[in-house]
Formats: C-alpha cells, sequence, structure tokens
C-alpha cells in the first residue's frame, strides 16, 4: 500500500456494488501514536518498578517496632511470672519461719526444763538418758530376761 494506491481510492468513487474493490481508510499519524504509546507505558512500567525496589530497601520503622514490641510479649510475661513466683516463695519461706519459732517458744514455755539433765561441757561428749520404761510392764519380767540374755550381749 503506498501513499499513491490510498490517493487513487480517495479520489475514485467508492462502489459499494463491486464485492472485489476494498476502500481503505487513511490514517496519518497512527503508527507514530501507536509508538508513542508504548514508550509511555514502557517508561512508566520502568518507573513503577523503581518505586517498588526503593520501597523494598526503604527501611520501615513502624515495622521493625511492630516485631520488636512482639517480640517482647513473652519475654516480659516470663520476667513478671519468675519475679512472682520468687516472691510468693519468699513470703511462704518467712511466714513458715515465723510459724516455727513461735511453735519453739511455745514449747519452751509450756514444758519446763527438766531438773535432772545430763549435759557436759567437753566438746564431743554425748551423754545418753536411759528411756523411761513404760508402767504397764512389771519391773520384775524384765529383769530375768535380761540376766538370761546377758550372755548374747558383749560386756565391757
Amino acid at each position: 500500500m503506498s501513499h499513491q494506491s490510498e490517493e487513487r481510492l480517495s479520489e475514485s468513487p467508492s462502489t459499494t456494488d463491486d464485492p472485489q474493490s476494498a476502500r481503505i481508510l487513511h490514517m496519518k499519524s497512527t503508527n507514530y501514536d501507536l509508538q508513542r504509546a508504548i514508550q509511555q507505558r514502557a517508561q512508566e512500567s520502568v518507573e513503577r518498578e523503581a518505586d517498588l525496589d526503593r520501597e523494598q530497601r526503604r527501611p520501615k520503622p513502624l515495622r521493625w517496632l511492630i516485631i520488636f514490641a512482639i517480640a517482647c510479649v513473652p519475654m516480659a510475661l516470663t520476667l513478671v511470672a519468675v519475679d512472682g513466683f520468687l516472691k510468693v516463695f519468699h513470703r511462704y519461706l518467712s511466714v513458715t519461719s515465723s510459724q516455727q519459732q513461735e511453735q519453739a517458744n511455745e514449747s519452751a514455755e509450756q514444758t519446763p526444763a527438766p531438773e535432772t539433765t545430763l549435759q557436759s561441757s567437753e566438746p564431743g561428749v554425748v551423754l545418753l538418758q536411759p528411756m523411761n520404761i513404760p508402767e504397764s510392764a512389771p519391773a520384775g519380767q524384765d529383769a530375768p530376761d535380761s540376766s538370761t540374755s546377758g550372755s548374747t550381749t558383749p560386756r565391757d
């Protein structure tokens, strides 16, 4: 399609009766507009990709702050739990130690000190006291048994 053929067709009268003839429409700057639109779209695409790359490379302080806050939550809960446990444990120890001291004071006040206690001033010396024999067992029965069993027990 040359320029001359287009002029010829435009000058010639159009006949709708002839099925073999085709009508060619003359468009002057179609190729130039199309190329310019394609270049503009390509330039916009390149600029958009460059903006996205800059956006991805730029540090996001809000995002990092949110990540840091989320990471601190379990650590803070753990520290609070350990602190609470230690406070309760110390309180329990102080209550039990005060109760033991009160019981020791009460038992010391209730039981008078025995008058016939054996004490030694030498360190490392233990004085043994005889156990109280139950009153239900007669003393006469224990004596014969001890004489017969005396052979089995060594004497110094």
